[in-house]
């Protein structure tokens, strides 16, 4: 299992990284060390994964319009999420009913982990079955952005993956520990505009994905890794935004802790909606936050400063003032010289 989760987190990260880029979308109030008294959502339930399949049950479809094409949305009422099919739907329904059971266990089980879900200005976020369709085509596998006109968070994914017969996509949708794809490129929609990938003049796309967060989290929360080895377990394929050790790093040099993750993230919601952040992006309600801002909220909540931590991270100088300078292994090559053309 693990290593066919490691091979196809490099697949799917290279995927995100390819949308992402392509696209363009000060000290905090927290005070003092984590206490027990700030302890946040507890993780034990969350992270445990299960065997058994969601129960599957008819989703309420309605019949909508995006991006000017018709779909079919499923949505059980009050959940932040929908999945839509674009008309004439090529998906057995049981499959969409064994998706949505599935992906909404796994759901809130991500939503324990993280103490956040994707800000509701941005909901119900809009999940694509497939990469065929009008809006998910565009892009090579999957992804998640924002609609241009309706500022809604949506992603692109073929739900469990690829397998022999439609009978067993239907029994491996409904499998929480199956929904890693989907899962991930969800988690994506959670950052949106609570991170912002500018400082100053400088900007990175890489910055947004956060997949120093998006790449692991998931796996924790339905049990493809296990929490024990939050800090010690390390992919070695290393595939995050720069380096892939932010989460290493904070444990080693700050302490952190797979519960500080909720603790942090409920924060930096905070600071968006007291409008604290520092970048006005355009179809945001409030300014969004940089990085170096959740950077204060870490040094806060942890009790030391994590700007060491984001440089042995490989995180860019320019998101903190380039207050240091990226040595050794962070250092990429400069290639010279002319391509060789291909005929």
């Amino acid at each position: 299992m693990r290593r066919i989760f490691l091979v196809s987190t490099l697949l799917l990260v290279l995927a995100c990284n390819l949308v992402l880029g392509a696209s363009t979308p000060a000290q905090t109030a927290l005070q003092g060390s984590k206490t027990p008294e700030s302890a946040g959502p507890t993780v034990e339930a969350a992270v445990t994964g299960t065997s058994a399949p969601a129960e599957i049950v008819p989703v309420p479809v309605t019949s909508v319009q995006i991006e000017g094409m018709p779909y079919s949305a499923y949505q059980i009422p009050g959940d932040p999420f929908r999945f839509v099919c674009q008309d004439p739907c090529p998906h057995d329904p049981q499959f969409i009913y064994a998706e949505y059971a599935g992906f909404r266990l796994a759901h809130a089980m991500l939503i324990q982990l993280t103490g956040v879900d994707t800000l509701a200005e941005l909901q119900p976020v809009d999940m694509h079955l497939g990469f065929e369709d009008g809006i998910c085509r565009n892009y090579p596998g999957g992804h998640a952005f924002i609609y241009a006109h309706t500022r809604q968070a949506y992603t692109c994914t073929d739900g469990p993956g690829f397998y022999a017969t439609i009978e067993e996509t239907i029994r491996m949708a409904a499998q929480p520990e199956a929904q890693y794809f989907p899962l991930h490129e969800y988690m994506h929609t959670i950052f949106f505009g609570r991170i912002s990938s500018r400082a100053g003049e400088y900007a990175n796309h890489k910055v947004r994905s956060f997949h120093d967060f998006v790449n692991p989290i998931p796996s924790y929360a339905i049990g493809i890794l296990d929490p024990a080895e939050f800090c010690s377990y390390h992919d070695p394929l290393a595939w995050g935004d720069f380096n892939g050790r932010l989460i290493s790093e904070l444990c080693r040099q700050n302490n952190f802790t797979l519960p500080d993750l909720a603790l942090s993230l409920i924060e930096l919601d905070k600071l968006y909606s007291s409008g604290g952040g520092q970048v006005d992006e355009e179809g945001y309600e409030h300014p969004v936050p940089t990085v170096a801002q959740y950077r204060d909220i870490l040094n806060a909540l942890l009790g030391s400063d994590t700007t060491p931590t984001f440089a042995a991270a490989c995180w860019p100088p320019e998101l903190f003032g380039n207050s240091y300078s990226l040595v050794g292994a962070c250092i990429q090559p400069t290639i010279s010289g002319s391509p060789t053309s291909i005929k």
